[in-house]
């Protein structure tokens, strides 16, 4: 899942958003008792790469991946997970009492507040330019955005922004997912209390 997934999915379990955001980018095995990230944010982080386990394995979200073949294949996970963000903030008044707009200021305060900058080195994005970012999801430009980043971080060059057209010409089968895909792995991290200690997603 992408970043607004894994802020509605903290904030519905009542975790960390700092957790959520930075569970791709912390590497290594977590135990949230001795962390210096702090008990908070590093089980934040765990239950992050445990939602991904569970959404990669996800029947609809394999079936949407199938939407991408070729070259593209490979990177087709992280394509949906922004297709299913962008899907997410279309539909949100179907699912949510609170407007997107008020619920990503509020995230983003909360991000700031959690934040460990001293363990992680560096602050925390921006409040107000992030929460844009976030809004920005509803728009096929927003996913645009969010795959040229994913573009940027890539260790070889690979043209992913094309890919918005596939998301937006199937939206209807991502706005269908969406909904059952977040039920079921809220149900999941509530059910069960995060181990200690996790492996990174592989």
């Amino acid at each position: 899942m992408n970043w607004l997934a894994h802020l509605w999915l903290a904030d519905k379990s009542h975790t960390s958003a700092a957790g959520q955001l930075l569970g791709d980018e912390i590497k290594g095995r977590i135990d949230p008792a001795t962390s210096p990230l702090g008990q908070t944010v590093a089980r934040g982080i765990v239950i992050h790469r445990r939602i991904d386990r569970l959404a990669d394995d996800h029947r609809l979200h394999r079936a949407l991946r199938r939407l991408f073949t070729g070259s593209h294949r490979r990177y087709a996970g992280i394509v949906v997970d922004i297709g299913l963000d962008h899907a997410l903030a279309r539909v949100w008044p179907t699912l949510n009492d609170e407007p997107l707009e008020a619920f990503t200021a509020r995230l983003c305060t909360q991000l700031v507040r959690e934040w460990p900058c001293r363990a992680v080195g560096r602050s925390a994005p921006e409040s107000a330019g992030f929460s844009r970012l976030l809004t920005g999801y509803t728009r096929a430009s927003g996913v645009a955005r969010a795959l040229r980043h994913v573009e940027q971080r890539l260790r070889r060059p690979v043209d992913l922004v094309p890919l918005t057209d596939t998301v937006v010409a199937h939206r209807g089968r991502f706005e269908q997912a969406i909904g059952p895909i977040l039920d079921d792995l809220l149900e999941a991290i509530e059910d069960q209390t995060p181990p200690t200690d996790m492996s990174e997603r592989r």
